[in-house]
């Protein structure tokens, strides 16, 4: 079996390296996420402390940002319906956050990270 890094680095690491690479490729909640790469054939692991959502531009003087239940059903319904378009916008060890857009509905996410851990698949 191989090891579990309970670091963010390697995270990082793949997001600079090849972010393109890196997608969605389930989501477990309440409060687990796992990324994948495949360019270093890579699985990231997030337990996520909180959620949030943001509405498109357009869309934000009527739709706000939503938290919590409400952000992950969101979530849960851009991944079913076009997980393809969905990606890693941004990623902050230091501040122990991920974002994710759907490039489709325009939608983004953020997430506080409780704890970051890779492993090779």
């Amino acid at each position: 079996m191989a090891p579990t890094f309970h670091s963010g680095a390697f995270i990082q690491q793949c997001f600079a390296s090849h972010r393109l690479c890196l997608t969605l490729k389930k989501l477990a909640f309440p409060e687990k996420i796992l990324l994948a790469c495949t360019s270093c054939n890579m699985l990231h692991r997030l337990t996520v402390r909180a959620l949030t959502t943001h509405a498109p531009a357009a869309r934000a003087t009527t739709e706000g940002a939503h938290g919590g239940d409400e952000a992950a059903d969101c979530l849960r319904h851009c991944l079913a319906a076009h997980q393809a378009a969905l990606g890693v916008r941004e990623v902050d060890v230091l501040q122990d956050s991920v974002g994710l857009r759907c490039a489709e509905c325009r939608r983004s996410y953020d997430l506080g990270v409780a704890a970051f851990e890779t492993h090779q698949h």
